[in-house]
This record gives structure tokens, sequence and C-alpha cells, in this order.
């Protein structure tokens, strides 16, 4: 019983990383127009361990640390044509598939931005999506500004509790590039763009299907 306890406890953990990545991904559109590679940086040590990411046509990779989970370095995939996320433990040499649903309360930021200089409009939705309208507050478009020698339009907002949060969309990528708030925030760095490998999209030959309900299932 213990360690089926242990073992729900080291899911819920790795679960919640994961969800925080997919606030960029979970209403991303299917068609992509840039592809690219990114390192990502976190502001604060804080921040969650996202080390870079990987945008192809119609799919999604982010490679995660090892810091602060048992199940060391993972990386996540998304189809965002079948909008399933596929978790890979490497190390494990598992994958796992990860309910969308997960994700809902933590969605406060869009990804992709069709319109650059009209963004607010469409994180509102996503806001109402997420039951978080009403903490909504206000979203501002403060002007063009430039961000590791690219160019950006920056937005600021301010939750109905006196919050602020700062986005910078990328003019190019049609993407969030940098967000920063109180609590940290998260910056694209060394963006290559140019189309990515396929194989960065596909679960490894040789990987197992993490089945969290067979193991519930076994004798303790």
């Amino acid at each position: 019983m213990l360690r089926l306890i242990m073992l729900r406890a080291l899911m819920r953990r790795a679960m919640v990383r994961c969800a925080f990545l997919l606030v960029f991904f979970v209403f991303a559109h299917v068609a992509l127009a840039q592809e690219f590679s990114a390192d990502v940086v976190s502001l604060k040590e804080s921040s969650v361990d996202v080390k870079k990411i990987y945008a192809g046509k119609d799919k999604v990779r982010a490679e995660l640390g090892g810091r602060g989970t048992s199940f060391g370095p993972a990386a996540v995939i998304i189809d965002e044509a079948q909008r399933i996320p596929i978790v890979l433990l490497t190390e494990r040499h598992m994958y796992m598939e990860a309910p969308l649903a997960m994700a809902a309360p933590l969605i406060t930021q869009f990804w992709r931005v069709p319109d650059v200089n009209d963004a607010c409009p469409q994180w509102k939705k996503v806001a109402e999506q997420a039951n978080a309208a009403s903490n909504f507050g206000s979203c501002t478009k403060e002007g063009s500004e430039e961000v590791n020698g690219r160019s950006t339009v920056k937005y600021k907002g301010v939750s109905t509790h006196g919050d602020t949060s700062n986005v910078w969309v990328d003019t190019k990528l049609h993407c969030v590039v940098k967000t920063a708030d109180s609590a940290g925030g998260i910056e694209l760095r060394n963006i290559q763009e140019g189309a990515q490998p396929a194989s960065l999209f596909e679960i490894p030959a040789g990987y197992m299907k993490f089945d969290m309900g067979s193991m519930m299932r076994r004798p303790q």
C-alpha cells in the first residue's frame, strides 16, 4: 500500500511539471507557420525546468531537465492535430499519454498568436475556456520591443487581484518568446529557424508504454 501511495505521489509531481509546459501548447493552431528550435531559459531559479523546445509543422517537443523529480529528464511531444500529449521518460525508456484536462487550471498564456498586434481577445478566450475569466483583469498592448535581437510586440496584463505580468510575442514566429511576472518567467534564446527532424516528434523505438492503471492493480 505504501508503495502505491509513493508511486501516485511521484506521478503527480511529474504530471504537474508537464502541465506547466502544456499552457503554451493546448490551444495551439494546427497550421504552424514557422519551424524552429530554441533554448528555454528560466528567469528565476524556481521557474519550470524546461531546457529546449522544437516546433515542427504540426508538432511540438519540449525537453525537461531532471530537477525535482525521481523520473529524471523527460520530454513532452504534442501532436497539435490530434491534441494528444506524449511524455517521454528518457532515462527509463518509457512513455505515457498525458490528458489535456490536467493543464486547464494552468492556462494563463497562449503560445501561438496568429494576430501579434491584437492578442488580448485571444488570451481572454483562453481564460474563459480555462474557467479563469474572473481573474483575467486587463490586457494592454505596450508596443514594439526587441528581445535578443528579434522583433516582438510587448503586452502587459493585470489580474483582478492586481498581479502584473508581461508577454512578448515574436512578430515573425507568431509565438510567445518571453514571459515575466512576480513568480519568474521564461525566455526563448538561440532561436534557430528551419525544418526540424521528424524523429524528434516520434516515440523512440524500444520505449514501453507506462501503464499507471496496471501498476496500481498489481499486488503490493
